[in-house]
């Protein structure tokens, strides 16, 4: 169907004798008057069509805008959009094509050129139209599939974070894209002990993100026999993940960075062993922070590593804080910034742990200036009860 927006009646009848109806049908509908009230052609009827040809007259210049629109509404559409007008100032041409109009033509040309030129141009969107659309078809099923990547990947993500006496853990996990290279996990051993993790899979998206699926499935955190059991330390725990990860030989470099930690509810004492990751902080109630010490390099790399457990008693009131590298973009420039990112935090230790991480997390969103994040952003935070506050 050959669609002529057009309210000049000898337009439409030069076009019916020009077009050969078994190339295309004929159908004419008038273009809107500005103010009058009368509603623009709908697009969908216009997309219905395989040919828009859109009249302006030379004494209808304002007839521009209404084509410039209907243009941009039909860019996507298998319909061509063509203007007939070969007159038109060169701004004006400029600013259709922009819009999505394919050419501007002049009724002068021959009939037989004027078919075949049209013919052509209907030629040339149909298939384009057709791979769009091929397109987002394809990328309509590909977001389905990465928002159930990301349910499942946050079905692994603990419900519930354990009870502990007086203590309380809190999390934060804002991926960068769909899914994370970014994951955590907080859970009970027995009746004293805590284990906690913080891991980053280098890079973000679905190679990473099945990465710390693999994490979550291979951490050893005891040793069971018979009736008895054994707390696998940190450094251990690490060295053996480690190894699992090699001997998995995955045809991409899988290096993650992993802090793992041990919290002993009677001594308020952290055990803890560190990958390459960013170091642990303790945070007081008056901002004072403290880097914890302990090397080790990234899992992944060296079949003979060796990382330390260290250990560390907390204070009532104290605050152990793990981190990615995500959350020290805390700039608008795409770059690292830790000590940017600590007085974010001292500014911020004087508030509940969660709103702490809140007013962090809010920090980074800000960073990214309304846009995407640069990098995946998760914390951990273990806070003591404060005795002094608290009487």
């Amino acid at each position: 169907m050959l669609l002529a927006l057009t309210d000049r009646p000898e337009v439409v009848d030069r076009l019916i004798e020009r077009v050969d109806p078994e190339w295309a049908r004929v159908v004419q509908a008038s273009m809107p008057v500005p103010g009058a009230g009368k509603a623009a052609p709908d697009a969908i009827d216009a997309a219905s069509a395989d040919l828009v040809l859109v009249d302006i007259p030379p004494d209808r210049p304002e007839v521009l805008e209404q084509a410039v629109s209907l243009a941009a509404r039909l860019r996507d559409t298998p319909a061509a959009v063509v203007v007939l007008n070969g007159r038109l100032r060169r701004r004006a041409k400029t600013e259709l094509y922009r819009a999505g109009v394919l050419a501007c033509i002049s009724m002068e040309e021959h009939p037989e050129e004027l078919i075949a030129h049209l013919a052509s141009l209907l030629a040339a969107k149909r298939p384009a139209s057709e791979a769009l659309r091929r397109l987002r078809t394809y990328t309509r099923h590909l977001d389905e599939q990465l928002r159930l990547a990301q349910r499942l990947q946050m079905d692994f993500l603990p419900r519930r974070l354990p009870d502990v006496a007086g203590a309380k853990f809190a999390a934060r996990l804002e991926p960068a894209a769909w899914v994370a290279g970014d994951f955590y996990d907080i859970f009970r051993l027995d009746e004293r002990h805590i284990a906690f993790y913080i891991a980053d899979a280098i890079g973000h998206g679905i190679p990473a993100a099945l990465l710390t699926v693999f994490v979550k499935k291979s951490l050893q955190a005891k040793r069971i026999e018979g009736k008895t059991y054994e707390l696998i330390a940190p450094d251990e725990a690490l060295r053996l993940l480690n190894l699992d990860l090699l001997s998995a030989k995955l045809q991409e470099t899988p290096f993650i960075t992993m802090v793992y930690g041990l919290y002993n509810e009677a001594t308020r004492e952290c055990v803890y062993a560190r990958a390459g990751h960013p170091r642990p902080l303790v945070v007081a109630r008056d901002g004072t922070l403290e880097e914890l010490e302990g090397e080790g390099p990234l899992l992944g790399i060296f079949s003979n590593a060796r990382f330390e457990s260290r250990r560390r008693r907390l204070e009532p009131g104290d605050r152990l804080l793990l981190y990615t590298d995500g959350a020290e973009r805390v700039e608008p420039v795409s770059v690292c910034n830790p000590e940017r990112l600590y007085e974010i935090i001292r500014a911020s230790a004087i508030l509940p742990v969660e709103a702490m991480l809140d007013a962090v997390m809010a920090a980074v969103r800000e960073a990214a200036q309304g846009g995407r994040l640069a990098d995946d952003v998760t914390f951990v935070a273990l806070e003591l009860e404060d005795e002094a506050a608290r009487a």
